[in-house]
C-alpha cells in the first residue's frame, strides 16, 4: 500500500507554546451545521479562537459568533456558569479544528461575548469524544488531541514499564509485598499482573 492511500485510524493535531501556557487556545472554524460529506457548497466559516474548557459540559459560541454567521437558534437552553444560571439560545454548528480535525453537528448554547476575544469555547461535549494530552515538558505547553479515541493514554502504566523493565514473571516482586506465608509474592501475581 503506497503512502498516499494510507490513512491514519484518526485525525489529530498538535499545538505547541514557546513557554508554559495557562490557557490552551487553538484557531477554530464555526459555521451553521451541514453535512461535509454531502454538499458541494457550504455554510460560511467564521475563523475565530477557541478555548478549551475541561470544566464546559457542552461547547459554547459568543454572540458575536452566532450573529456573524446568521444562526437560527433551535431553542433555550438553562446553563450553570461562574456567573449562576441563566437561559440562553442554543444553536447546531460545525466546529473546524486545526489541521482538518472536524466536529460536525454540536449542539452549543450562546454565551456573552468573552473577554479575551474568543469566539467559541471547546466542552467535554468535544474533547471527551477523542483523546488529548497536555505536557509541560521542559517548560514548554504542548496539546495534543485526537478523534475519534484510538487507545488508553497511562502515564502509570508507562511508568511501571521503565520501572520494573527486566523483571522476570516468576522473580519476586520488587516492591517488597508478602503473602500470607511470609514469603514475597512472585512479580506476575503484582505488579506484573
Amino acid at each position: 500500500m503506497s503512502l498516499a492511500t494510507r490513512q491514519a485510524p484518526f485525525h489529530a493535531f498538535t499545538i505547541r507554546h514557546s513557554g508554559r501556557a495557562s490557557r490552551i487556545i487553538t484557531d477554530v472554524g464555526v459555521s451553521a451545521a451541514f453535512d461535509p460529506s454531502a454538499p458541494p457548497e457550504h455554510p460560511a466559516i467564521l475563523e475565530t479562537k477557541a478555548l478549551w474548557d475541561t470544566g464546559a459540559t457542552r461547547s459554547v459560541i459568543t454572540k458575536k459568533t452566532a450573529g456573524d454567521l446568521g444562526l437560527v437558534s433551535t431553542g433555550m437552553t438553562r446553563v450553570n456558569h461562574a456567573g449562576g444560571t441563566s437561559n440562553h439560545q442554543t444553536y447546531v454548528v460545525n466546529f473546524f479544528l486545526p489541521n482538518n480535525v472536524g466536529a460536525p453537528g454540536v449542539s452549543v448554547s450562546e454565551c456573552e461575548d468573552i473577554a479575551g476575544d474568543f469566539g467559541a469555547i471547546v466542552g467535554m461535549d468535544i474533547i471527551g469524544g477523542g483523546d488529548m494530552a497536555i505536557t509541560n515538558h521542559a517548560g514548554k505547553t504542548t496539546m495534543t488531541f485526537r478523534v475519534p479515541p484510538f487507545e488508553e493514554i497511562d502515564f502509570v502504566s508507562q511508568a511501571n514499564r521503565i520501572l520494573f523493565a527486566g523483571i522476570g514473571r516468576n522473580d519476586p516482586c520488587p516492591c517488597g509485598k508478602k503473602g500470607d506465608d511470609g514469603r514475597t509474592i512472585k512479580f506476575k501475581k503484582c505488579h506484573g499482573g
